[in-house]
């Protein structure tokens, strides 16, 4: 059985990377640039901003008291239904623990913000992260939702990118 800790571990890091790195995407799904409100322009979002390949790591995870739960580094593709799958490998008190598989679903709205809930394979525990796509869609910043859980922030970068 798969520790809860490390599967959430695993999501938060495969969640951030899927959002961050997509893979051989065609379509950016980038509009006409719009006002941000902070007198800056920026890019409006879909999914097809992040559809691909992503690599992903964490910036570790810790559990609510405090203690460090560990690190992890992955990557994931993203499909244009907002569904993702991907793998992870993770290392904290528990040890190193290889191939964590990792399912989900993606959100993105307009102004490039967006939720991750991912599910590693074989555990019963369902995570949801908080996303921001930054670098018209060349990076995906992530944090967990759920402090009971895990607190913790993951990167992402697209694998796939053509330019």
């Amino acid at each position: 059985m798969i520790n809860p800790r490390v599967f959430v571990l695993g999501l938060l890091s495969f969640a951030l990377f899927a959002v961050l790195v997509p893979i051989g995407s065609d379509a950016q799904g980038l509009k006409d640039p719009v006002e941000d409100g902070f007198g800056r322009h920026s890019h409006e979002c879909s999914i097809a901003t992040i559809v691909g390949a992503w690599g992903f790591k964490t910036d570790g995870f810790y559990l609510p008291s405090g203690a460090l739960d560990g690190y992890a580094v992955g990557i994931f593709k993203i499909q244009h239904n907002g569904t993702m799958r991907g793998k992870y490998d993770t290392e904290g008190p528990g040890g190193f623990i290889p191939g964590l598989v990792i399912e989900g679903s993606v959100v993105v709205n307009s102004d490039c913000t967006g939720t991750l809930t991912l599910q590693v394979v074989g555990a019963n525990v369902t995570v949801t992260q908080s996303l921001v796509i930054a670098q018209n869609g060349k990076k995906i910043l992530g944090m967990m939702q759920d402090p009971t859980i895990d607190i913790g922030t993951f990167t992402a970068i697209r694998l796939d990118e053509d330019d």
